[in-house]
């Protein structure tokens, strides 16, 4: 008696095992830290060693920026925005860089504000 190879087979499918977040009690696929992305994004600061406020010096005279050199750099450049992130001491290789844009302020206010989108691991394996 043979059977048909077909029916013999067998598919296995993957099921993740799923818990409770441990702040708010919702049902999520488990993973190191036991907490789901929004518990997780209001305990853990990724931001942690990255200034919230830098000096960038500028002359009155010729209207450049210390790099150093003194570099030429318009408002809201790549070349302000490339000035601005490399002043920045806490980007390294444990937080990337997903995006960075320019918020507008006032011309005559004299401040600069960038809008930085940063992305690090916590926990390895959780974004």
């Amino acid at each position: 008696m043979h059977q048909n190879d077909n029916n013999m087979q067998h598919v296995m499918h993957y099921t993740p095992a799923t818990i409770l977040c441990c702040i708010c009690g919702t049902k999520i696929e488990s993973n190191p830290s036991n907490m789901c992305t929004n518990c997780l994004q209001s305990r853990v600061d990724i931001t942690e060693g990255i200034p919230k406020q830098i000096t960038i010096f500028w002359c009155r005279n010729c209207g450049r920026y210390q790099r150093p050199p003194w570099v030429e750099a318009p408002l809201e450049s790549r070349e302000m925005l490339s000035l601005c992130l490399k002043k920045l001491k806490g980007l390294n290789k444990n937080v990337k860089l997903v995006d960075a844009s320019f918020i507008w302020t006032e011309p005559h206010s004299r401040r600069i504000k960038v809008k930085l989108t940063v992305q690090r691991e916590i926990f390895k394996s959780i974004v």
